[in-house]
């Protein structure tokens, strides 16, 4: 079960990073991940309740999931990789050490967990979705 739209990720959460075309997979990653990480508190209710902070948490998570993905398949090129420097004529790439945090996270899965962790509190903080206990 998806918990948001393209229409909602590009105008409400100003989203421009996932393709339209590409979007009903991250979406649909992002919600499992997000009812993993709700421990499976998003019901109806809380879909009344806190309906756009669950969109805006799972566009979020939508978006990181995606970057993770692309910097690990684009780790080592121009297109994903931290380029420093690059030369054209004998085509020389230099790769530097500005990393973000996803870059951060790449080969932690343990890391990652924590970010998108982080990555939804931002939105969920005070819903008591997150909450662990019964």
């Amino acid at each position: 079960m998806g918990y948001t739209t393209y229409d909602f990720y590009q105008n409400k959460y100003y989203g421009d990073s996932i393709e339209e075309s590409l979007f009903p997979k991250w979406e649909s990653r992002a919600s499992d991940k997000l009812n993993q990480l709700t421990y499976g508190h998003i019901n109806e209710d809380t879909l009344k309740e806190f309906d756009e902070r669950i969109q805006k948490a799972t566009c979020a998570l939508a978006d990181l999931l995606y970057q993770i993905d692309f910097k690990t398949n684009h780790a080592s090129d121009e297109k994903g990789g931290n380029v420093k420097s690059m030369s054209s004529g004998g085509r020389s790439i230099s790769f530097g050490t500005n990393e973000t945090l996803v870059d951060k996270v790449l080969n932690d899965k343990g890391a990652q967990n924590r970010l998108c962790y982080d990555t939804v509190c931002e939105y969920l903080s005070g819903t008591g979705v997150l909450y662990a206990g019964v």
